[in-house]
């Protein structure tokens, strides 16, 4: 483990933060104001000048994402705004039309990745606050994002993970949590590879043809699109990859199944997104599954993050509840109520 690892959640963010004040220079903006916005897995400042400009400055967190896939993750980015009417968080290039920069962290090794996107000054809401037209509203963005995937051509060199089995299970994907697998018990591992198993049995069914499999966002959850009057704008790509479109429905889904109105939420999102993307009504019974499949990745990335100390010390009780939930899955063929998120 390294010095990082060690530092408390203060620490840590106390090293991002000297991080993202030594990118700022790369984009002109060293007199800057700073204000930390989120930590969770990377972390993330408000830029703000004094003309009264603002921008978001992510620093990628340590780890297995490669350079490229960033690099890959912004110029989609970049073509989802230049080629649709979609709204997406925009990334800001440096003087050399470079879209990142690296910088040292304190407590690591190798530098970090920084990126920086145009502030969005939108609304995150909370369930309360979004009503069933928002998420039919969801719906429509989700679906015409998949329509642009499906034609999509990436610019030369273009590489992102593949969510497949092997991307969200296997021992290349992004979510393999390496050493912090030690926090499984044998029981949970027996649960996970029962359901990796039925996941996979489901994804050989439907195959990986376009109008199945494409670039998806991967995270697309309440925290990760904002309203802007009734416009919504996605944000968080930094998981995006090649996967399966209606895999890129289930964290949603995953989401608000504990609400009251859980049936009403769901319809409106599938009648959102099969009004832009029409699907049969058959594919419904493929997305027990992939919340399953969410779940598990979920559990992987938990276990991916204990250097994060508010992450570590909820790890343990949070991977045995989703385990609780996807033994009922084995057991039943649904996931039984929903698991906090991040």
């Amino acid at each position: 483990m390294g010095l990082f690892e060690t530092l408390d959640y203060d620490g840590q963010l106390a090293c991002f933060t000297h991080a993202a004040r030594a990118a700022l220079p790369a984009y002109r903006l060293a007199d800057a104001h700073l204000q930390p916005v989120i930590y969770v897995n990377n972390a993330t400042f408000l830029v703000e000048t004094d003309e009264g400009k603002h921008y978001a400055l992510r620093i990628n967190r340590p780890g297995p994402k490669k350079t490229d896939w960033i690099r890959s993750e912004l110029e989609w980015l970049r073509d989802i705004n230049r080629q649709t009417r979609l709204h997406t968080n925009v990334p800001v290039a440096l003087a050399d039309g470079s879209l990142l920069t690296h910088v040292p962290l304190e407590g690591m090794d190798k530098p970090v990745t920084c990126t920086l996107f145009e502030w969005i000054d939108g609304q995150t809401l909370s369930w309360e606050q979004i009503n069933l037209e928002k998420i039919h509203a969801a719906g429509v963005f989700l679906g015409r994002l998949h329509e642009f995937s499906a034609t999509y051509k990436p610019p030369t060199h273009f590489i992102r993970p593949t969510l497949d089995w092997e991307g969200l299970f296997g021992e290349n994907s992004p979510y393999n949590p390496g050493v912090g697998a030690a926090i499984f018990t044998a029981d949970q591992r027996a649960v996970f590879a029962q359901v990796d198993a039925r996941v996979g049995a489901v994804m050989d069914e439907l195959g990986q043809q376009s109008d199945k499999f494409g670039l998806i966002h991967a995270d697309f959850i309440a925290k990760n699109f904002l309203f802007q009057g009734d416009n919504l704008y996605a944000i968080d790509f930094d998981d995006c990859g090649w996967g399966y479109y209606l895999y890129d429905l289930a964290p949603l889904l995953t989401q608000t199944r504990g609400e009251l109105n859980f049936a009403d939420i769901y319809d409106a999102f599938w009648d959102g997104y099969t009004g832009v993307r029409h699907l049969p009504d058959s594919d419904r019974a493929y997305l027990e599954t992939f919340i399953a499949a969410r779940h598990l990745a979920s559990c992987r990335w938990l276990a991916g993050n204990l250097h994060n100390p508010r992450i570590r010390e909820r790890a343990a009780d949070l991977i045995a509840y989703r385990t609780d939930e996807l033994r009922h899955f084995l057991e039943t063929g649904a996931i039984s109520h929903p698991g906090e998120q991040f």
